[in-house]
């Protein structure tokens, strides 16, 4: 049997650590052990032991060729162990078996300052994983006997993930981020009243399972990405009229006569960019323009705007809406357009906007 050590904080699991493994595992038909490393207490938004174990068992639990060896996680260290130990541990633990290590072109680069790399490359075979912008010397492949897997390159990072710029997670992860308040959720929810968080929430799961419904989450990256259009769609709304205001005339001089109840959208958006360092532009206009429309939204904007107005959490039955959505979301967000158009003209509720009506017009012509 062939193993393959891969080691790492997985401060959480993303999905270019799962594709790494993965592409491993097939490549040299091989088992892959999965190895987390204690976090260190000084390290900022650092979670348990127990949660980051738990996160771990849910990335890989439909992917038999993954596995997760504690050894490390329960060395009794609070920072991090030698790699040469972990190696050792191996082929103790496998002595008939070709063992492999597996690390990103990054570590790769500076393998020659690890301690005992010389050691380490006698016991096991390095193999290494491309990341974007870095190569590896050839001094050091030659030296440490390096073999390359070819696979595609990932631009993401656990710090991405830690202040929310970019979920690339596996859903059931993201999740359990959300339900046990990790990382970014504590610093998210204290800008929300706790009901319009529960919104949220809500929203950005709905326009989830409506995008996942209509065949748009072929890459799971897009999961997170639907998730945090709707998670901060309304992160301005607690803001005074006078903040909003103040930012708006800052940004968007243009806006400033617009209707009061869509400046939040704006700011949003800036909020989202500045503060949580989004550069993602359509998740940025699902924010700018979930509460009035425009013409031509993107698949994203009509989702959320969708998931917003018919959030189950809104007290009135939305479900038939909702499943038409998930059949088609191009036809659902006509109808829901059309029907959330008749009930603001019919309950006097009709506010006169350019966005707005560029959208009925569009959409409803």
């Amino acid at each position: 049997m062939n193993i393959i050590i891969f080691g790492g904080s997985f401060d959480p699991i993303h999905i270019g650590h799962l594709n790494m493994a993965r592409k491993a595992a097939k490549d040299y038909n091989a088992v892959v052990y999965l190895v987390p490393s204690p976090i260190g207490i000084w390290k900022a938004q650092s979670v348990s032991k127990k949660d980051k174990l738990n996160m771990l068992k849910l990335a890989i639990e439909d992917y038999p060729e993954l596995k997760i060896d504690e050894f490390e996680l329960n060395s009794g260290k609070d920072t991090n162990n030698y790699s040469i130990d972990t190696v050792e541990y191996f082929v103790k633990k496998f002595p008939d078996d070709k063992i492999y290590f597996l690390i990103g072109e990054d570590q790769a680069m500076n393998f020659h300052r690890w301690i005992k790399a010389k050691e380490i490359s006698e016991l096991v075979q390095i193999i290494y994983y491309p990341r974007s912008g870095y190569s590896v010397p050839l001094e050091n492949a030659k030296t440490y006997h390096m073999k390359f897997i070819k696979g595609k390159t990932f631009d993401m990072s656990s710090t991405d993930i830690r202040d929310l710029s970019k979920l690339n997670l596996p859903p059931k992860v993201l999740n359990y981020i959300i339900e046990h308040e990790l990382y970014f959720v504590p610093r998210v929810k204290a800008m929300y009243t706790e009901k319009r968080y529960n919104h949220v929430v809500s929203v950005a799961r709905l326009a989830c399972e409506i995008a996942e419904a209509n065949g748009l989450l072929i890459d799971e990256h897009n999961y997170g990405r639907y998730f945090v259009a709707g998670y901060l769609h309304d992160i301005a709304k607690s803001m005074s009229r006078e903040e909003q205001l103040e930012i708006i005339e800052y940004n968007y001089p243009d806006y400033k006569d617009l209707p009061i109840f869509s400046y939040h959208q704006f700011v949003g958006a800036i909020i989202a960019e500045q503060q949580f360092g989004i550069n993602d532009q359509e998740i940025l206009d699902a924010i700018r323009f979930h509460a009035t429309g425009r013409a031509k939204m993107s698949a994203m904007e009509r989702i959320v705007y969708a998931a917003d107005k018919l959030d189950p959490l809104r007290g009135y039955d939305s479900s038939k809406l909702i499943e038409l959505m998930k059949e088609d979301y191009e036809i659902g967000f006509i109808v829901m357009l059309r029907t959330n158009k008749n009930y603001l003209e019919s309950n006097g509720k009709m506010t006169s906007n350019p966005w707005t009506e560029d959208c009925f017009d569009f959409y409803l012509k």
